[in-house]
């Protein structure tokens, strides 16, 4: 046995855990500065400062402001799971909670995340850039309809990461829409997205 890899594991563990601690800070400056003056009015400057992290950390940990936006959603699919904990209903019902939650807190945040969607959209983000930023939604919603399947309330018509892998794309589609119009309420549109999901788009016969 390898003596030396037990003595690495409390260092790498710490550096793993100090790494999260300064994502998180920066994270939460940028936020805090977002929410008390406009968003193209913070600089990458500005959140450094708030973090109290030098320009080259912030970028080891985002490539740019818009990226921000991978950690959001990292931190809404988190706060969900937990209430998920003690959800009681169907999967199909867990489901449309969660759908309902996520549309909810990025309308809640609509000045910010709007513009914020706008500028990593306008950056032309590579595949990779764009499932990073999805990667935590992507995955919850893979499981929820897993569960649905298992549970005999959604058809197994392919497999849950396809399906996931749609439904998140039709969100992403509907996001960029709601960029662009104000007026939109995002969590209308993901309800229809959800009706088209949970029932189809053909008419039943009469």
């Amino acid at each position: 046995m390898d003596a030396s890899a037990d003595i690495d594991k409390p260092a790498s563990s710490r550096r793993t855990r100090k790494k999260e601690r300064t994502r998180r800070d920066i994270y939460e400056a940028a936020m805090g500065l977002f929410n008390e003056k406009d968003y193209d009015d913070v600089t990458i400057g500005d959140i450094c400062e708030r973090a109290d992290v030098a320009k080259a950390t912030f970028f080891l940990h985002f490539p740019n402001k818009a990226a921000l936006l991978s950690e959001f959603n990292e931190k809404l699919t988190s706060g969900i799971r937990e209430q998920l904990e003690g959800f009681k209903g169907s999967a199909t019902d867990k489901f449309c909670f969660v759908i309902s939650e996520l549309a909810g807190e990025w309308q809640r945040n609509a000045p910010v995340m709007r513009k914020m969607t706008r500028e990593f959209v306008d950056a032309l983000p590579t595949l990779e850039a764009g499932k990073a930023a999805n990667e935590s939604l992507l995955t919850l919603t893979m499981e929820l309809i897993r569960e649905a399947q298992k549970a005999g309330e959604f058809r197994k018509i392919a497999p849950p990461h396809r399906l996931a892998a749609a439904f998140v794309a039709a969100s992403s589609a509907l996001t960029i829409e709601w960029t662009e119009m104000p007026g939109v309420d995002t969590s209308e549109t993901h309800k229809e997205l959800l009706d088209v999901l949970l029932n189809g788009l053909r008419q039943k016969p009469k």
